[in-house]
């Protein structure tokens, strides 16, 4: 087999440390995806499969092509641009393209340089639409976690990458560990298929449910010699930390909120620090130290009585910075037991013997099931090579009946299902098309989406019907304009519907923000920022009911003020992810965060957790800077600017009196503050004052402050 690739792959996999392929591996080399074929590649966790998408770029680059590897998390995709970099030593440049969703022309320039791009999903969505001189130069496109094309918030932009590969002969390589329906997506494709059920570690699923007595019944396979069947204890999480702790692995439970995992990570660490070792305080106590200067105070303290006992929680509301340092305090298996929601499963490394997951779960008050689909992505988490023997996945905690078990099992996974005919989906695709170019003629337009993999499951006929309700709801929303010549309609897209596709923004939230601006001639930064903040593309963000039925009074007394924007928004924008009160709280918790009020107090105002407020500014930048272009591009001159301040503000967290100071390169809201009490305020103040900021800011900062000032004053 190692015939068929190039010697610069074989000895760069050698290199690595690669002495055989798997048999996923092996069945994809007899496909023939070397010569181009596309291929849909659905194997368990750990089968190899990013090798396949590795070696598919690397013989790209040396043919003299592109390739392109997209995953869902930004994370992922640091990750996979890290292991890719290897193959510079061979001549193969290998870049990574993140940040803002609007991608500039110096960026796509700069790709231009490399022969294998790292992205994420809505950056090469963003960069397809805008069609890059290189993009004939591309061949290859391998897009990870290749399920979440039926995914409700992000499928849609899988399945326009992979549709406009389709049309432009591109190959595709779909990797995932759970898909349904596999064979309708590589037809759709026409892509070859490998489907492996091979592990490299045995899994173990042991089904289990509680008794009346409230005792629990594992139904344990006789191969892991612990014990008759069925095994009776009295708590089951206990009982795998028991034998962690004896034997050296760690323990993952899986629950569906927030409040349910820290729940957990409260109810088992004391009965966890009861059964460590001396050794294991003495290492959990230096760990705890290394946490305090990490992470701030206020996520520092609701997590150190946890870590210290070899416990923790994980989920969206914590920073990254938290993530990350739980991520690898779990993978050197310090923390012996870790309670996390699903985003756990989503492509990040982390391994663990035992995986317990519950299988209920409450949304909108209702109680229901997770999917087969979901079951199989956390049973993923469960044995690892280089860590585990095995791995065992207990299903189902929460069951109260054997037979729950059994039907996570013995069921495959739901077929996955397009997502792209939703309205919300549609408009965005729809106008990216007609701005692009891709197809201007209604014919065009329509044999365009005839190639989605939603058009398999449709007539025509239906799908014309809702393609023409779409491009009616992009003429009244200012997007397009239409134009009958010989029989034919041809769709032009206008200057704000290029905008609104470059800026990577749903069409309705262009059209609100800009009939919220002009509602009114001049407006305070809380009715900037709760306009964008009412927008669809700021639905999604946690902001409990708490939070809002705290401020609910002080909202009414801004709205009578007319420091907000109108209400009746809401109502002429009828759409659910429209939110007059969601725009609101977001508009005083970013007018909070700009006014320099600390992260500490507003978590405690608002009721919102780190993660919370860092997803609400990156957003809340992307978004002022949407509505700052977009208020340009029409000729709102004023609104323009007061936005675009707005911007830089949100970005650093500062009132606008810092916002020289914080240009400077390790100069934040604190130091800038620093530097201003002390009569600093511009670059040259702080190259005059070397001596000052030197004394201010020790341990070398002060001299790489003034290093920095230095240079932004030569530019």
């Amino acid at each position: 087999m190692l015939s068929a690739l190039n010697e610069v792959i074989v000895k760069g996999l050698r290199e690595k440390g690669y002495t055989s392929f798997t048999p996923p591996q092996l069945e994809a080399l007899e496909t023939g995806f070397l010569d181009g074929e596309s291929l849909i590649v659905s194997a368990p966790t750990a089968s190899g499969k990013t090798l396949i998408g590795e070696i598919a770029l690397v013989s790209a680059a040396l043919k003299g092509f592109k390739g392109v590897y997209t995953s869902p998390l930004k994370a992922l995709a640091y990750e996979k641009y890290e292991e890719f970099s290897f193959w510079s030593r061979y001549g193969i440049r290998v870049g990574i393209s993140m940040g803002d969703y609007e991608i500039t022309e110096d960026e796509i320039k700069r790709l231009a340089n490399y022969d294998i791009i790292v992205t994420t999903y809505e950056r090469l969505d963003s960069i397809l639409r805008r069609k890059p001189f290189w993009l004939k130069d591309v061949k290859t496109i391998v897009i990870d976690e290749f399920h979440m094309i039926g995914d409700e918030s992000r499928g849609h932009i899988v399945e326009m990458i992979a549709t406009r590969a389709k049309l432009l002969g591109i190959q595709v390589i779909g990797l995932s560990a759970t898909i349904g329906n596999p064979e309708e997506l590589a037809k759709w494709l026409n892509a070859k298929l490998v489907k492996s059920s091979w592990r490299p570690v045995k899994l173990y699923e042991v089904p289990t449910y509680r008794t009346s007595d409230g005792k629990y019944l594992l139904f344990l396979p006789e191969g892991l010699g612990l014990g008759k069947l069925p095994l009776i204890v009295d708590d089951v999480t206990k009982y795998w930390i028991d034998r962690a702790v004896k034997e050296g692995f760690n323990v993952l439970e899986f629950r569906y909120s927030r409040k349910g995992v820290e729940e957990l990570a409260e109810q088992y660490s004391l009965y966890l620090c009861s059964k460590l070792t001396d050794s294991d305080k003495e290492l959990l106590k230096k760990l705890t130290r290394e946490m305090k200067t990490e992470l701030p105070d206020y996520e520092y303290e609701k997590l150190e009585h946890l870590v210290r006992c070899g416990a923790a929680y994980h989920h969206a509301g914590l920073s990254p910075e938290a993530r990350r340092f739980i991520e690898r305090a779990f993978r050197e298996r310090l923390i012996k037991y870790l309670a996390a929601t699903p985003t756990l499963a989503m492509g990040v490394n982390l391994p663990a013997r035992v995986v317990i997951i519950n299988i209920y779960f409450y949304s909108g008050g209702l109680k229901d099931k997770i999917s087969v689909l979901e079951y199989k992505q956390l049973a993923g988490r469960a044995g690892r090579p280089q860590y585990d023997p095995y791995g065992i996945v207990i299903v189902a905690k929460d069951a109260r009946n054997p037979k729950e078990a059994e039907y996570y099992i013995k069921s495959p996974p739901e077929p996955v299902v397009s997502i792209l005919l939703s309205e919300g989906a549609l408009r965005r695709h729809v106008l990216a098309v007609i701005a692009s170019e891709e197809a201007n003629k209604l014919s065009d337009i329509m044999n365009f989406f005839a190639n989605t993999f939603a058009a398999t499951k449709l007539g025509r006929e239906v799908l014309e019907r809702k393609i023409l309700r779409i491009l009616e709801v992009l003429e009244e929303l200012s997007m397009v304009k239409s134009r009958s010549i010989a029989n034919e309609t041809f769709y032009m897209p206008t200057k704000l519907g290029i905008a609104t596709t470059r800026l990577y923004v749903d069409p309705l939230t262009s059209a609100l923000i800009v009939e919220g601006l002009r509602r009114v001639e001049k407006a305070g930064e809380v009715y900037y920022l709760a306009l964008v903040g009412m927008t669809p593309d700021f639905e999604g963000v946690n902001i409990g009911r708490g939070a809002r039925r705290a401020i609910m009074d002080y909202i009414e007394s801004l709205a009578r003020a007319n420091m907000l924007p109108d209400s009746e928004l809401e109502e002429v924008f009828s759409d659910p992810k429209v939110d007059w009160i969601r725009g609101a709280v977001i508009g005083l918790i970013l007018r909070d965060w700009i006014e320099e009020v600390p992260e500490r107090d507003i978590l405690e105002r608002y009721g919102i957790d780190a993660g919370d407020l860092r997803v609400i500014r990156e957003n809340g930048e992307w978004l002022t800077y949407a509505a700052a272009v977009i208020a340009d591009t029409i000729g709102m001159k004023k609104h323009a600017n007061e936005l675009f301040k707005l911007v830089e503000r949100i970005k650093h967290g500062v009132k606008e009196d810092l916002l020289e100071l914080v240009k400077i390169k390790y100069v934040g809201r604190v130091r800038a503050r620093i530097m201003l009490n002390y009569g600093i305020r511009t670059i040259d103040d702080v190259i005059a004052k070397e001596s000052l900021i030197k004394r201010l800011f020790g341990d070398g900062w002060g001299e790489k402050i003034v290093e920095e000032a230095k240079k932004l004053k030569q530019k």
